[in-house]
């Protein structure tokens, strides 16, 4: 067990691919290697480490977004600088609420009134999305997952402008959208993709619509589940969505305690998952699921005991429960092939249950000394549960195996959270820890030789502490403003004239702006216009 030496900075994020992390400090964006956290490549920033909001990754993990509320700046790892800014202007639209990479090169920004844009940073151009819901239980909007090339990228998006729920589906790559769909829901609180992009869910408030809506990626409505809800039926209904990363089988998270699994081929139920208060299986004792307890001694060691059934897990919250987000399943999450399902009880949150899918039946039961706040599957080894109770320990399960989980502490100030670092199965696990102000990086096998010969490397020359063209750090824009340096040949038009050439004159109406600090390093991209945006014949 190798635990990393602390590294200052805030808003540590972890990139996809899991070899890099993104973190602020000192007005320096830093790039911190997640096999040698020592290594560090750092870019200026404008904006104040006080006033960064979010840290966003691009899918390739070659563009970092520093956010906050009134400025977006985009740093391009590859070219080694920043790429482009958005700025919030007269800020009439209210402040940056929301950013995320829709692809390599587009971005959505959303602002606290729902008002949202698309931007192509490619080009500087911008597509108004309309008037994304902001008051769902989950973001309004997701991007479709793309199979394979011959699917187009899809953003779907619930949008409200008047009194009625409208369904979006705007094809970035192409620039076209299809017409509005209204969904049959009173006040929709969640939109999701299948993990192969074939289906799409959206889901209504518990106290109106019951049911759960099937979209096609073409924006048909395909099935309800249930499909007739009884007009005596005063339950909540459904909680939340989770796809199995195969998409064969969905998990139904409802207000009652119960988690409903559906053959996604039929959308027919498969098993009904019950947590109850008193665990006593009535099986041959050999055949029960093992109920691990956490035990913890006065001087701190932390060791678990098999408990004889019948065991009653301790109950989290002693009142009684009247509001809807205290109700229900606080978490439900598969392993990485979908194996396996964890699941948690509102009503008992230091309580861990692990279904088997192949079996439809319970594996194991673990409860915790204090409440847990998050579970967390491997990306890759499936076998692998990471447990985390707000301790700064980190409890490592292998449900293959017959062991108690591993407790691993962490030495950090302050509550620290702990996530995986994505990797291939080939790849040694590593887990960040990190908190408020500063982060660690935990390897439970020990650090990878492989990717530790990588990140030993020399340097790319893109990778310097630069946010300008040319190399040019503050000190050289000074020099090129006094004129105690030449300004560099211009062999094109700037970005602003080939702007204002397209466009014909710049947009009045909008409350944001784009400043390219680059003149010569826009990427050039190849588009197929008559690309059919509906030409979707393989998804079934």
């Amino acid at each position: 067990m190798e635990t990393s030496n602390l590294t200052t900075g805030v808003h540590a994020t972890a990139s996809p691919c899991g070899r890099l992390i993104a973190c602020v400090a000192d007005t320096k964006l830093r790039i911190v290697h997640a096999q040698v956290p020592e290594r560090i490549t750092q870019f200026s920033v404008r904006i104040a480490s006080r006033d960064v909001t979010a840290l966003k990754w691009s899918n390739d993990s070659s563009n970092v977004a520093v956010c906050s509320a009134k400025q977006v700046e985009i740093y391009d790892l590859e070219d080694g600088g920043l790429r482009v800014r958005l700025e919030n202007g007269s800020g009439g639209l209210g402040r940056f609420t929301s950013v995320h990479f829709v692809s390599d090169d587009q971005l959505l920004t959303v602002w606290e009134f729902g008002r949202a844009k698309l931007w192509n940073l490619a080009d500087g151009r911008s597509v108004e999305i309309g008037d994304i819901k902001t008051t769902c239980d989950e973001p309004g909007w997701q991007m479709r997952p793309v199979g394979d090339s011959s699917s187009l990228p899809t953003l779907a998006a619930l949008c409200r402008s008047g009194a009625e729920d409208v369904l979006i589906l705007h094809f970035p790559d192409v620039g076209k959208v299809l017409p509005p769909v209204k969904p049959p829901t009173v006040d929709a609180q969640s939109i999701q993709w299948s993990p192969d992009g074939r289906w799409l869910t959206i889901r209504d408030t518990p106290t109106a619509n019951t049911s759960l809506h099937f979209y096609t990626p073409d924006g048909h409505l395909f099935r309800s589940f249930p499909r007739c809800v009884s007009p005596e039926n005063t339950d909540l209904g459904i909680e939340s969505v989770t796809w199995s990363a195969d998409c064969r089988q969905l998990a139904l998270s409802r207000y009652d305690s119960e988690v409903i699994l559906l053959n996604v081929r039929t959308f027919a139920p498969l098993a009904t998952i019950e947590h109850t208060t008193t665990i006593n299986q009535s099986l041959p004792t050999e055949q029960q699921a093992p109920v691990w307890q956490e035990v913890l001694s006065a001087t701190g060691e932390r060791s678990y005991s098999i408990q004889h059934q019948p065991v009653a897990p301790p109950v989290s919250r002693s009142k009684q429960i009247i509001e809807p987000s205290e109700l229900g399943v606080a978490e439900v999450c598969f392993s990485c092939d979908g194996s396996y399902l964890a699941t948690r009880d509102e009503r008992m949150l230091s309580t861990v249950w692990i279904w088997n899918m192949a079996t439809l039946s319970a594996h194991a039961v673990i409860i915790q000394h204090n409440n847990v706040k998050n579970m967390h599957w491997h990306s890759s080894h499936p076998e692998t549960l990471m447990l985390d109770c707000g301790e700064n320990v980190a409890y490592l399960y292998d449900v293959t195996a017959a062991t108690a989980p591993i407790a691993v502490a962490v030495k950090m100030q302050g509550t620290a959270a702990f996530s995986w670092l994505s990797s291939l199965p080939e790849v040694k696990s590593a887990i960040l820890c990190a908190n408020k102000s500063s982060f660690r990086v935990l390897y439970p096998e020990g650090r990878d030789s492989a990717a530790l010969e990588i990140a030993m490397s020399p340097p790319a020359a893109a990778e310097r502490d630069e946010s300008y063209e040319d190399g040019a750090s503050e000190d050289s824009i000074l020099d090129l403003l006094s004129g105690r340096k030449p300004l560099p040949p211009r062999t094109e038009q700037s970005y602003t004239e080939l702007i204002e050439m397209e466009t014909g004159a710049a947009d009045q109406d909008a409350s944001a702006r784009l400043d390219d600090t680059f003149r010569e390093k826009r990427r050039a991209t190849t588009k197929d216009s008559e690309t059919d945006p509906l030409d979707d014949t393989d998804i079934f």
